[in-house]
């Protein structure tokens, strides 16, 4: 399993001390197996300094993933914009 990106989030918890989460994406190509072509997967990896847990996805349910967060990102934006229009 390849690791094809890392996104590091760093925060100050209520008394200053600041700590790091990192959100890693991992693809495990497609492949022949007994003659037959099998689906590759994509992990998404969250971890912090205690733990980490991971998310094995199919290439559909990635997609699906991608499309939501795009259509949630995009609608804050709007709205982010429609706020700075009624600030004037």
């Amino acid at each position: 399993m390849a690791i094809v990106g890392q996104i590091p989030h760093f925060w100050h918890d209520k008394e200053g001390k600041a700590h790091r989460n990192m959100l890693q994406i991992e693809v495990e190509e497609p492949q022949l197996k007994g003659g037959f072509p099998r689906d590759g997967s994509v992990t998404i990896r969250l971890q912090d300094e205690q733990a980490q847990k991971a998310f094995k996805m199919t290439a559909q349910e990635a997609l699906q993933l991608g499309q939501e967060l795009l259509d949630i990102a995009k609608e804050l934006l709007s709205k982010k914009r429609e706020l700075w229009r009624k600030r004037r």
